[in-house]
């Protein structure tokens, strides 16, 4: 007696054989989503490393933009903040700033410079009163501006002083541009409410008694549990004595 095995359908062969191919290719395309997804983040993230230091190396061409200026006064002494974002410093030529217990735009048509970060906002900027001064209020080298302007870790509890002796901060706002104008003048959206967001905020208040406190720690981002992405760089009142010195701006004794 002869068995005889049943022949598969031809039919459901084809349609077998459809099916694994279809599982394959959403295999693959499962495969290449992920990948396709990984290298975006990646991408994401070089961007923005690139952008911060590209925002680091513009904040070191302000600095020397700002003893470039200083030296070249007739008496050494920092520009005044721009009050208005026209690029120009408050008032016109010095004296008594417009902004002194908090931080104004940086007065970048004054200095010659380009404006804004690579976000497309302005730089803020501070300067200490005692070195902004038009004779014969022009600084010295005896001149004392401690506790004037200070920068700390942290405005909460814990937070540690950098240093009390500063005569200029300039600052990006960072990638969330928290509380800047943009290059066209228009005002961004303002810091959130909120204890995640006090070390920015600190940047932008204005501290009517005592030192004019600036923020400069690790950049974090929405989900941190402290918000904080400005960029910030300082002079230190040591560090613009010792430039005009060796500018022979000022005098040794």
């Amino acid at each position: 007696m002869i068995v005889r095995r049943p022949k598969q359908s031809h039919v459901m062969n084809k349609y077998s054989q459809k099916g694994f191919s279809l599982i394959e290719l959403a295999v693959v395309l499962v495969i290449i989503g992920t990948l396709v997804g990984s290298f975006i983040g990646t991408l994401g993230s070089r961007i923005d490393t690139s952008r911060l230091n590209d925002t680091r190396d513009q904040l070191e061409e302000i600095k020397i933009a700002l003893y470039g200026f200083a030296m070249s006064q007739a008496n050494p002494r920092l520009p005044c903040p721009d009050a208005d974002n026209d690029g120009q410093e408050d008032p016109a030529g010095g004296g008594v700033c417009a902004i002194q217990n908090t931080r104004g735009g940086l007065p970048w048509q004054t200095l010659g410079i380009p404006r804004g970060d690579v976000w497309g906002s302005n730089f803020s900027y501070w300067a200490n009163r005692l070195y902004t001064g038009i004779p014969p209020a022009n600084f010295i080298l005896t001149t004392d501006g401690t506790n004037v302007g200070q920068i700390r870790t942290t405005v909460n509890a814990g937070g540690n002083t950098i240093s009390n002796n500063v005569a200029a901060v300039i600052f990006s706002h960072g990638k969330n541009q928290y509380g800047s104008t943009d290059v066209s003048g228009f005002a961004r959206p303002a810091v959130p409410a909120g204890g995640a967001y006090n070390d920015e905020r600190e940047n932008q208040d204005v501290d009517a008694v005592g030192p004019v406190v600036f923020v400069s720690r690790a950049i974090t981002d929405e989900n941190a549990p402290l918000v904080f992405d400005d960029i910030i760089i300082w002079i230190s009142e040591y560090e613009l004595k010792g430039k005009m010195v060796q500018a022979g701006a000022l005098p040794r004794d």
